[in-house]
């Protein structure tokens, strides 16, 4: 219990640092650049991460409860493999998202069309990181020597030399230098697990990504309503743009931070030996998960418009009801993350976690687009909410039957 302990500790330090390195960015934006440099940037990283999930070749989802169950010399077969096919998918994706943030960033008139661009670059490179290998091995302070601490040195150093007088291309910049370093310092951090030299071949790494489809396919299909909201707020409702960015961006940091959660809890959910234990573990991760996203979605309700003025530097204004918007999608993604991602995967339900997203895509991307078109920041939530319980409630039938399924020592049909 004590290790869990300080695991979770360590696990929520790595999050929280991540989360609060993008805050020292965003004053240092707005106040030398004001809401049209804001809205450059976040629609770059609102691209740019959509094209990162699909560079991830769906490792953070299948990855972490794999490695925990592997030996450490299979551990590091897997993490070279996910670097090598990852940078093989990073060379197609990282050219589409850089035309189309750069399409989207002309069409809200702005100037700052570099930035979104290499915004872009950055947010999809980051799709090299090694966050999930060290969280399924319970590594969780080498995620801070690889990622959160060169981001935080880099980011802070970028925002400084932008107050100086550097041209506002420098944050995003940092942002790809450090999405660089991170697989680097993984697999430097990860060699005492070799065991032995390992066979690669683009045939290897090919088959590789074919096996990974499925569970690419459930973070591709859901970036749709989890990673683009601010792109389709930017297309249909461009006058919105700026105070959705802000608050999604606000959210989105503090998912980060709550990521924690089921982070801890993978290997202990990966690592149930019968069907009970597996019942039981992911019911308790549910129950848990969700209790911590109603709570941090209340705090997240009342926070947002006394911080946002302080953050944007007067250029963006939010009110409570948008912000409890905002805490009611925060609430239901903890408990997606519970139900699809730690317990489906742990019955070995990736399918059915891919037609979960499907069905929060279908439903989310026109109800985000036409809805903010009609109501603006506020219709855009709406249609993240309906997204997400569409979603959750695929991902309920699905586990519920898995369940069943795995009592009787049946596969479900």
């Amino acid at each position: 219990m004590r290790r869990r302990l300080l695991q979770l500790c360590a696990f929520l330090l790595i999050p929280a640092l991540s989360a609060v390195t993008p805050l020292i960015a965003i004053p240092a934006i707005t106040a030398t650049s004001g809401a049209a440099g804001w809205e450059a940037y976040a629609l770059g990283l609102s691209i740019g991460s959509a094209g990162g999930v699909i560079v991830e070749l769906g490792w953070p989802v299948t990855g972490p409860q794999r490695v925990a169950a592997e030996s450490p010399g299979a551990r590091w077969t897997t993490l070279v493999t996910s670097v090598r096919t990852r940078l093989l998918a990073l060379v197609v994706v990282s050219p589409i998202a850089i035309a189309v943030s750069a399409l989207v960033t002309v069409n809200t008139d702005s100037d700052h069309t570099g930035t979104a661009a290499l915004m872009a670059l950055a947010s999809v490179t980051a799709g090299l990181s090694g966050n999930w290998f060290f969280t399924g091995t319970g590594h969780p302070l080498r995620i801070l020597t690889s990622e959160a601490l060169p981001r935080a040195v880099l980011i802070t150093g970028s925002s400084v030399a932008l107050l100086a007088g550097a041209p506002l291309e420098t944050v995003p910049a940092s942002y790809l230098l450090s999405a660089i370093i991170s697989p680097i310092v993984s697999l430097l951090l990860a060699r005492r697990d070799r065991e032995s030299s390992s066979d690669f071949s683009f045939a290897h790494d090919v088959a590789a990504i074919r096996e990974q489809l499925p569970a690419m396919g459930v973070r591709s299909i859901g970036a749709l309503y989890m990673a683009l909201p601010i792109t389709l707020v930017g297309i249909f409702a461009p006058s919105a743009l700026s105070t959705f960015a802000a608050v999604e961006r606000l959210m989105r940091m503090g998912l980060t931070v709550l990521q924690a959660v089921p982070n801890v809890l993978q290997t202990w959910m990966g690592s149930a030996r019968s069907p009970g234990e597996r019942r039981h573990r992911a019911t308790r991760s549910i129950l848990i998960c969700g209790a911590v996203g109603v709570l941090a979605g209340m705090v997240f309700t009342v926070a947002t418009p006394i911080v946002t003025p302080f953050l944007f530097t007067g250029t963006v204004e939010v009110q409570w009801s948008l912000a409890a918007l905002g805490g009611i999608v925060v609430a239901l993604v903890c408990i997606s993350r519970a139900t699809g991602g730690l317990a489906l995967v742990a019955y070995r339900r990736v399918p059915a976690l891919t037609v979960s997203t499907a069905a929060g895509a279908v439903v989310g991307v026109p109800a985000i687009s036409l809805l903010a078109a009609a109501g603006g920041a506020a219709g855009g939530f709406v249609g993240e909410i309906l997204a997400e319980v569409a979603a959750i409630t695929v991902q309920t039938f699905a586990l519920l039957s898995a369940m069943r399924a795995d009592d009787h020592g049946t596969d479900p049909p």
